[in-house]
């Protein structure tokens, strides 16, 4: 062992006395969960239809549950140690794929359950997929199911003449006709259906040439707000749906309260879209049958159905408590294995067997914590001291030595740690001042002297392993011609070039890796950076409104798919943040997902991550690798490519039986 690493040992040893008495004050007398886990930060939310990162996914993929879950298949590949993973039979029982590909039909099981006792039906999913892609939810992932027909309409508020569509009143719960509008989006407003068939719209507004960003958006939303939508209005049916055979009565409608106080003939809505409800692709049946109609079909579908977003949330609890309050503790619904049995703010969350769960008798512990913990020296002191069963972030002073050890889990992640730009910050929109940022960037250093935990260096967003994806090459470390870059676009030497903020999340691995870039583009092209850190709720927020130049991301593969690497970065997609547009780029990804032919389809991706490893909006630094320990009397826990550890099939071995670690 080296001198270095030995003392870094025992410095982490010398702390286990001293951080178990400050988690033991901590816990007020707690009693251990049965298992407790390393979750990083807090997490933001535990609304399926709200959450965006790990710390939150990890707790979700536990408390909800959806038509498929992805659970363990087959034995862990020899080579790599990876144990594969496959959509599974979940909330369905089976399901049925037309010849097409288009049409999915999902049958549920019998007596499933949420966790107040109340039956699990078709429509709960119909309600939640529905409440997903509404824009007041605000869910980042809606665009994953854009083949949904009219998903991604009714996900934008697109809507066109002729459209059938619902308007929704203005009147939802505490709501008068010149008030505003109520904070709880759910329950909605009452609803009307009807065809639109006009669209009017009073002159643009005209603003100064000096008008800030801010008064340009403000007054394109006053202006939208003040537009007169004519719609044919029918009545509701005996059968829940709107009557479109009957004779209808054209109304109008407007979301600006000086539009309606204008003209008595206009009533006030929230808005009018899409009747996704009646007319999208995803439909109850009846309580045990939801059928999904794609307008293309999707090779990765079923992976998406067994992803968080698409899972069901309880429509009387959101209604009851609404956005801010259903997630709390003493008022939430869920329906996975697990339920939730209290949250603290800077400490844990912890969960206990859900009794109501359909496969209750095959989740192996009883309670388990999520514990808010950043620090990688006190997670692993946590880990020796019994009071932790599982870490993820590893001190890197120690890596190597822990390597040797049986309950050290190692293997490649579909996924990739990166720098976003924001485009909309000059000179960051300057291609040449990308591409010469990037290859001024020695990643070899990186992933050799600060992470240590076999991470590949990254020039592309795809990772390396998906089958029958070649990926593209990327722009090189070459610091001479980033120079010759640089001094094109307007700044040799450096000269003249302003100082940009780098953001990044709190955390002990990426601060280092933050300096040591901001050192090598001081070196190698004088370019100063200033650092910037934020707890992950600021962090998150900050770079969703854009108000960063540079920003420290990473991104996990939500399915097994280049796709999931590439989308994002299609103009408008929420996830981006980083106001790059490229019309090429944006037809490729649509063109591949209606190609049916799987190589023109992998090639149709390639070429649009060539484009993206060209402009660069965003910056790769290296493909993840995992580093995490897991107590060796485990039984079923395994690195996966997507990080996804399904917890509710882990469970301690009995005396005497193998673990297979």
């Amino acid at each position: 062992m080296a001198p270095e690493v030995r003392r870094g040992f025992v410095v982490v040893a010398a702390l286990v006395a001293i951080v178990a008495v400050i988690w033991a004050a901590r816990l007020d007398s707690v009693p251990p969960a049965e298992f407790s886990l390393q979750n990083g930060t807090d997490p933001k939310t535990l609304d399926p239809h709200r959450a965006t990162g790990q710390p939150e996914s990890r707790i979700v993929f536990e408390l909800f549950e959806g038509l498929l879950r992805m659970l363990p298949e087959g034995e862990r590949d020899p080579e790599n140690g990876l144990q594969p993973l496959a959509p599974k039979p979940a909330m369905a029982e089976s399901w049925d794929v037309s010849e097409d590909g288009k049409t999915y039909t999902f049958h549920l099981r019998d007596g499933i359950r949420w966790s107040d006792g109340t039956p699990i039906t078709a429509h709960d999913f119909a309600w939640s997929w529905h409440r997903m892609l509404h824009p007041a939810t605000a869910c980042e992932y809606g665009y994953l199911i854009s083949e949904v027909r009219l998903a991604s309409e009714y996900h934008n508020a697109i809507v066109n003449v002729g459209d059938r569509v619902e308007v929704e009143l203005w009147d939802r719960p505490g709501e008068t006709p010149q008030g505003d509008a109520a904070i709880k989006h759910f329950p909605r407003g009452s609803m009307k259906y009807g065809v639109l068939r006009e669209i009017i719209k009073p002159p643009r507004p005209e603003l100064p040439d000096d008008a800030s960003e801010d008064d340009q958006e403000n007054a394109e939303l006053d202006w939208q707000e003040s537009w007169v939508y004519v719609v044919d209005v029918v009545p509701m049916g005996s059968d829940d749906r709107p009557d479109w055979d009957h004779e209808p009565t054209r109304e109008r409608f407007a979301a600006s309260p000086e539009t309606v106080r204008g003209d008595r003939t206009i009533t006030r809505a929230h808005g009018v879209m899409v009747d996704f409800r009646h007319e999208g692709g995803a439909q109850a049946i009846d309580d045990r049958t939801f059928v999904v109609h794609l307008n293309n079909s999707v090779p990765y579908f079923l992976n998406l159905v067994a992803y968080y977003p698409l899972f069901p949330v309880n429509q009387a609890c959101v209604e009851t408590y609404g956005a801010q309050l259903w997630t709390k503790a003493e008022n939430i619904v869920t329906n996975g294995p697990y339920r939730l049995k209290f949250r603290r703010l800077r400490d844990r969350v912890r969960v206990e067997k859900n009794p109501d769960y359909w496969d209750a008798d095959r989740v192996g512990m009883n309670t388990i914590d999520f514990i808010s913990l950043e620090s990688q020296n006190t997670a692993l002191n946590m880990y020796v001291t019994g009071q932790l069963q599982w870490i993820n972030d590893l001190p890197t002073s120690v890596l190597e030595e822990l390597r040797k050890r049986d309950d050290f889990h190692s293997a490649p992640k579909l996924s990739i740690y990166f720098y976003k730009l924001n485009h909309d910050i000059p000179p960051l929109d300057d291609i040449r001042v990308r591409q010469a940022i990037s290859m001024a960037i020695d990643r070899r250093q990186i992933v050799e002297e600060v992470t240590k935990a076999g991470q590949q260096p990254a020039f592309s967003v795809v990772p390396p392993g998906l089958a029958g994806y070649k990926g593209v090459k990327g722009l090189q470390e070459d610091v001479e011609k980033a120079k010759t870059l640089l001094a094109e676009a307007g700044f040799p030497g450096g000269r003249g070039f302003p100082k940009l903020t780098l953001l990044y999340n709190t955390s002990e691995t990426h601060r280092p890796i933050a300096e040591v870039i901001q050192q090598q583009l001081q070196n190698n092209l004088n370019i100063k950076i200033e650092l910037q850190n934020m707890e992950w709720g600021s962090f998150t927020e900050t770079v969703q409104l854009e108000n960063y130049q540079m920003a420290r991301y990473g991104w996990v593969g939500d399915y097994p798919d280049p796709n999931t690497f590439l989308d994002m970065w299609v103009t408008g997609n929420p996830q981006s943040n980083t106001n790059w547009s490229n019309p090429e780029y944006d037809r490729l990804i649509v063109e591949s997902g209606t190609e049916q032919d799987p190589a023109k389809r992998l090639e149709l991706l390639r070429k649009a991550e060539e484009i993206l490893a060209t402009e660069l909006p965003v910056i790769p630094i290296y493909f993840y690798t995992s580093a995490e320990m897991c107590k060796p009397n485990v039984i079923g826990f395994a690195p996966t490519a997507q990080d996804l550890h399904p917890l509710s099939t882990l469970r301690y071995a009995d005396e005497g039986e193998t673990t297979g670690h």
